[in-house]
Formats: structure tokens, C-alpha cells, sequence
């Protein structure tokens, strides 16, 4: 088997030191608060479909900046405030995706749960960004804001994860004690940033997820989003005088950090042929969840979305623990 990181008997207790702020928890108490202050403002439009047991609404809600946050919402058609269902919130990967279509969530009505599937800010999707980021970037979304936690862009992007579940909690349809988070990728890491920086949901799904221990996914990883970064340095600051002020800026926002908070019930997915997301690094993330969580290990994957063993899985793993 080709090794792209470490063996796999020291990936599996790969555990390295966190890389947190002194402030960190006070930095995103202060605008979870932020956020409880801002009205949704939720919209929901029914559109016509051809499932007849199944509700599919586009809706919108804004982010904390007033961005309009569009997404899909599927609800099988039994539930109701009598009967509320569980829900599953997913996030998407980074770049050429977007909330995806209705079809594609077919599945996990069938299992009895509602969707909610939202754009991330910018990316491919509907959703603009209504941020105006003063310093520099290059393509791509890593380094807009990148010399301040208070202007990067992955802020409003967390915030709006977690208004995505305050949509479904406030539903009367929905039962908030059974929400879960999922996502590949970015929507893997984001998974793990709105468990961790939210109580409410129960279960957590994520595989390879990106935005992890970005120390070691910048000297691993060359074909993947983290080369903006590089790119960054080589137009801005080509003797990286300000690398320690940007790695301050995403130990905010690294999954790795985000894991040593998460107590809710996590399955976690790593494929050993990753070039993207470093295995180690969603090791690193893994090994620091604080509550029950399992563990599939995919040797000969690399970072391809849909394993139809993962699916098959986590579809046991929500129909037990959801």
C-alpha cells in the first residue's frame, strides 16, 4: 500500500498538542452571543417535486453580516409538531459544489429524517458573501482576512453553520433533541466546529475532514486548497514574516481544536491515499473528541466523496444513535 503520511500504527495515536489561544473559548462565546442577538429572518419557498412523501422547500436565512443564506430543506411529510422527525444538517466541500439538489437527499428521508442542506458562503452556490475583506487574497477563499481572526472568512462561515441549526431547531416539525451534523471534507471540519461550539447536536458525521492541524496539512499537503496559503506568501510576504500571525488566525478555526469540544456521539472516516486532507491530521482531530465516536479507516481511498461503505454506515450509525 502506498504511504503518503505516517505508518499507520503511529497515525492511529496520533495525538498532537492543541494549538489554541488563550481567548479562544472567548472569542467564540462572544459571538455565539452575537449571533443569538440576530433575528433568522427565515424564509421558506415549497417547491414542486415528484415525491409524494416529501415536503422540498428552498429557504433562506441571514448570516450574521445580513448574507443571505440559501439552502435546501426536505421533510417527509408525516412529521408534524405531534409527531416531530430527527433532522441532519449538511455542509458541503470546499470549491465546485454547492448545496447539491433534492434528489441526492432522497435517502436519508426515507430513513425517516429531514434535510437541511446549506451553501456555504461564496462557493459555487447561490449564496454571495457580504463581507469586504480589506487585505489582499489570492483565488479561493483560505486567505480572505487571513491576518485576523475577526476578519478571516471562515467566521461568518462557522456562524452560519450554526444559524443553520437554529433554522432546524426553531421548526415545529423538527425534534431539537435529534439533530445531527455532517459533512466530506470542508463539510467534514464544519461538521465538527458546529459540534463542538454547539451543544444541541446529537450525533456528528464527517469524513476526512479539511481544515485540520493546518501546521502539519501546510508541510504535508501541495495539490489541495491549503496551496492558496503558499500562494499568499509568495505575493504578500515572500519572507513569511507574518506565517506566526497567520497560524495564530487558524488555530481559531482548526478542526483539530474544535474536536477537543465536541461530546457529542461522533463516526469519523479517514482514507489512508488522502493527498488533500492529510490522514494525520484527521487523526489529529479524531484522537481529541471527548465523547463516544467510532472509526472507519478506508487504507486504499484517497479523497473521493460517496464510499458506498461510509453511506452504508453511517445510515446504521443514525438509524441506532438518532
Amino acid at each position: 500500500m502506498p504511504q503518503n503520511d505516517l505508518p499507520y500504527d503511529q497515525l492511529i495515536d496520533y495525538k498532537p498538542e492543541l494549538t489554541k489561544e488563550p481567548d479562544f473559548q472567548l472569542f467564540w462565546d462572544k459571538l455565539k452571543l452575537e449571533s443569538s442577538q440576530k433575528p433568522l429572518q427565515a424564509k421558506l419557498t415549497e417547491m414542486q417535486y415528484p415525491y409524494k412523501d416529501i415536503k422540498i422547500y428552498r429557504i433562506q436565512y441571514a448570516g450574521l453580516d445580513n448574507t443571505p443564506i440559501q439552502g435546501w430543506y426536505l421533510v417527509p411529510k408525516r412529521a408534524s409538531s405531534v409527531e416531530p422527525l430527527p433532522v441532519m444538517v449538511r455542509y458541503h466541500g470546499y470549491t465546485g459544489v454547492d448545496r447539491g439538489y433534492p434528489h441526492q437527499f432522497m435517502y436519508w428521508c426515507a430513513l425517516g429524517i429531514a434535510v437541511l442542506s446549506i451553501d456555504i458562503r461564496g462557493q459555487a452556490g447561490e449564496t454571495p458573501d457580504y463581507v469586504v475583506y480589506a487585505d489582499g487574497n489570492v483565488p479561493g477563499w483560505m486567505t480572505k482576512g487571513i491576518l485576523n481572526p475577526q476578519t478571516y472568512y471562515y467566521k461568518q462561515v462557522f456562524i452560519d453553520c450554526l444559524r443553520a441549526i437554529d433554522f432546524v431547531a426553531e421548526r415545529p416539525e423538527i425534534d431539537a433533541s435529534r439533530i445531527a451534523v455532517y459533512g466530506e471534507s470542508q463539510g467534514g471540519g464544519l461538521a465538527l466546529a458546529a459540534a463542538a461550539l454547539d451543544a444541541r447536536p446529537k450525533i456528528v458525521l464527517s469524513i476526512f475532514p479539511f481544515l485540520s492541524h493546518f501546521k502539519r496539512s501546510m508541510e504535508l499537503q501541495i495539490e489541495s486548497p491549503y496551496k492558496e496559503i503558499f500562494q499568499w506568501f509568495m505575493h504578500f510576504d515572500p519572507a513569511r514574516s507574518k506565517e506566526a500571525q497567520i497560524h495564530r488566525t487558524l488555530s481559531y478555526f482548526d478542526a483539530m481544536n474544535m474536536a477537543s469540544l465536541v461530546t457529542a456521539r461522533t463516526f469519523l472516516g479517514i482514507t489512508l491515499q488522502d493527498t488533500c486532507c492529510a490522514p494525520s491530521a484527521s487523526f489529529a482531530a479524531y484522537n481529541h473528541i471527548c465523547g463516544e465516536k467510532q472509526l472507519e479507516v478506508y487504507p486504499d481511498y484517497g479523497h473521493v466523496g460517496g464510499i458506498p461503505r461510509f453511506q452504508e454506515s453511517m445510515m446504521q450509525f443514525i438509524d441506532t444513535y438518532l
